[in-house]
């Protein structure tokens, strides 16, 4: 289950970037072809949070979907048009499609911290 060790790596950058624990979210994208199970990310970073000044902060999970591209016509579309398996050929040209970069990535895109009023000094 490698998604413990993804859980264990988006709470180190949580960690990095708010060390006082007053996250309310962390916004991260998953890739298509990430092989990242989403149920099993949120029960791993639930598991890692828990018992730490983080237990209350929610993961919120962005899918990129499969994204086809033509580079002769430049036409677009994704996974849910209706693009059969294997390398599709672009409906409008005819030419052999590619898939856009980023399908297998993983990253943190955000992190919601909470605002704390009574050290601010105002």
């Amino acid at each position: 289950m490698h998604e413990l060790s993804i859980a264990s790596e988006i709470f180190k950058i949580v960690q990095s970037h708010a060390p006082h624990g007053r996250v309310l979210a962390v916004g991260i994208r998953l890739g298509a072809w990430s092989c990242v199970q989403e149920e099993s990310l949120r029960n791993s970073f639930r598991w890692v949070t828990d018992q730490t000044d983080y237990a209350q902060t929610r993961l919120e999970v962005e899918r990129i979907e499969e994204i086809w591209i033509c580079e002769t016509c430049q036409q677009s579309f994704d996974q849910s048009k209706g693009i059969s398996d294997g390398v599709p050929n672009c409906p409008w040209c005819g030419q052999r499609l590619g898939l856009l970069d980023g399908l297998q990535e993983m990253r943190v895109e955000w992190i919601e911290v909470q605002e704390d009023w009574e050290t601010r000094g105002d």
